[in-house]
């Protein structure tokens, strides 16, 4: 009986190792991808740092600017 649910205790252990491994490799990929930034938008942040005085009020008018302005 004993022996029974230790090798209960290491499966479910077992499983719960896999799970957190999968969980690791899913948050490395997310973290990944959103960090990606498109090529066009780093030359045009380039170009924003020459700009000193720019300011923006919001997400959209920084957004709307980037994509029709530069």
């Amino acid at each position: 009986m004993e022996a029974e649910v230790v090798t209960l205790l290491r499966q479910d252990l077992e499983f719960i190792k896999r799970k957190v491994i999968d969980i690791d490799v899913e948050l490395e990929e997310i973290h990944d991808d959103l960090h990606q930034v498109r090529p066009e938008y780093l030359e045009k942040l380039e170009r924003i740092k020459k700009e000193p005085g720019k300011k923006f009020t919001s997400k959209e008018e920084f957004l709307d600017y980037l994509e029709h302005e530069l």
